[in-house]
C-alpha cells in the first residue's frame, strides 16, 4: 500500500507529465539527461529504478564525475535537465555561472567530510595531524574537479596541515568514487572522504571523525539547469528525490536526509 507522501509525488509527477498514474504510455518517452557528483552514486542510481519503474514514460540517463568536471562539460555543451552535484559549494558555482534555475534547487541529502581509513585502521590514524605522519600515505579528490578536493583541502588549511599532507599525497582522484576506492582497496593508508563512504564498503573502510572545529556540514542539492527543455518532468524528479521515498533510499544508503549535528 502507497502512502499518502508517495501518492501525493505520482500525482503531482502525472501531472507535470501530462499524464495520471495508469494512463496510456507516451508515444515517445520524456528523456532527462542528470549531471550527477558521484558522491551520490549509489542512491542516485537506485532512486532512478525505483523512478522509471513507477513512470514508465520517463527515460532517465545518469552522468556521474568531479562535480566541478560535471558543471564544466554541462555549460560547454549546453546540455541536461539536472545538475547535482555531491556539494552546495558546486551549485552555488553553477548559480553563479547562471547554469540552473535558483528557485527549483531542493537539498536531497547531508554529508560530513571524514578520514577514511582501511578496515581495521591499521596506521592507527586519529586525527588529521597523523595524515601527515611519515610513512602514512594519503589520497585526496582533486580540488577544481571535485567538490571533496575543495573541501579537503579548506579543512586541512583550516587546521594549518595543508602543507605538512600533501608531502604524503600520492595520488589526486578525479572523482568521489575514486577517493573512495582508493582506500577500499588498499591502495592508500588514508583518504579525507565523505561519511557516507563507510556504507559504500562498510567490511572495508572504517571512519575517523574530523574535529568539529575545522568541518561543515555539506549538502548534496539538486537543481533543473537553464538547458532543460523537459523543466516539469525535471521537477517533477526532484520532487521525488525529496519526498519520503526518496528520502528513504538515500537513508538505507547511510545518508543523512536531516541536517546533522557535528559532534
Amino acid at each position: 500500500m502507497r502512502t499518502v507522501s508517495h501518492l501525493m509525488v505520482v500525482l503531482l509527477a502525472g501531472a507535470l507529465f501530462g499524464m495520471l498514474p495508469g494512463s496510456a504510455t507516451a508515444a515517445e518517452k520524456t528523456q532527462l539527461i542528470l549531471f550527477v557528483g558521484a558522491a551520490s552514486k549509489p542512491p542516485a542510481q537506485e532512486a532512478e529504478k525505483v523512478f522509471e519503474k513507477a513512470h514508465p514514460e520517463v527515460d532517465i540517463t545518469m552522468t556521474f564525475g568531479g562535480s566541478g568536471t560535471l558543471l564544466q562539460q554541462m555549460m560547454l555543451e549546453q546540455i541536461g535537465d539536472i545538475y547535482m552535484p555531491g556539494s552546495d559549494d558546486f551549485m552555488d558555482k553553477a548559480e553563479a555561472k547562471k547554469a540552473v534555475i535558483p528557485e527549483t534547487r531542493k537539498i536531497v541529502a547531508y554529508l560530513i567530510p571524514t578520514i577514511c581509513v582501511q578496515h581495521g585502521n591499521p596506521k592507527k590514524i586519529q586525527s588529521l595531524a597523523d595524515l601527515a605522519r611519515p610513512g602514512v600515505t594519503v589520497a585526496l579528490a582533486q580540488a577544481g574537479a571535485v567538490c571533496l578536493g575543495d573541501a579537503s583541502e579548506a579543512i586541512l588549511r583550516k587546521a594549518g596541515l595543508l602543507d605538512e599532507v600533501k608531502k604524503n599525497v600520492i595520488t589526486y582522484a578525479r572523482s568521489c568514487e575514486h577517493t573512495q576506492q582508493l582506500v577500499q582497496l588498499g591502495e592508500v593508508d588514508a583518504v579525507i572522504g565523505w561519511d557516507a563512504f563507510k556504507s559504500w564498503a562498510p567490511d572495508q573502510i572504517d571512519l575517523v571523525k574530523i574535529d568539529p572545529k575545522y568541518l561543515r556540514v555539506h549538502n548534496v542539492p539538486a537543481a533543473v539547469t537553464v538547458y532543460s527543455k523537459q523543466r516539469a518532468a525535471a521537477e517533477g524528479f526532484i520532487a521525488f528525490l525529496t519526498s519520503k521515498e526518496g528520502k528513504q533510499i538515500f537513508s538505507k544508503n547511510g545518508y543523512s536526509v536531516t541536517p546533522p549535528k557535528l559532534k
